[in-house]
């Protein structure tokens, strides 16, 4: 049975437009908001955020990155995360995956949370 996807042909091209092929390849997308613990890293608060999660890899970089593209504007990618050695991602529920971000970096949050449409 064929994959299904929940991206229409309009988005498929506004995700397009937004991350250059010739320097990125697009793993795969889907519709999703995020969410961050922070300040508190026992709640989750929305970010804000939400379009389409793009897994992608940086061809330039040679590193793997999730970014979200901005569906419901012009605005193209809106927020980036590089994947970091030692990367954990957990599946916690059906629809939410939460892993930890970059300690290393000094505006970083502890954890992220995607939670998928």
């Amino acid at each position: 049975m064929p994959s299904q996807s929940t991206l229409g042909t309009e988005e498929k091209a506004k995700i397009k437009s937004a991350i250059s092929t010739d320097s990125n390849k697009i793993h795969t997308a889907a519709l999703a908001r995020i969410y961050f613990a922070y300040p508190q890293p026992t709640q989750w608060s929305y970010g804000g955020l939400q379009g389409a999660l793009v897994f992608v890899y940086d061809k330039q970089k040679n590193v793997f990155c999730f970014q979200m593209v901005d569906l419901a504007g012009t605005r193209g990618v809106i927020w980036e995360h590089e994947l970091y050695e030692g990367f954990e991602y957990n599946l916690d529920r059906n629809y939410f995956h939460s892993f930890a971000g970059d300690v290393s970096r000094i505006e970083s949050c502890s954890l992220y949370s995607f939670v998928f449409d």
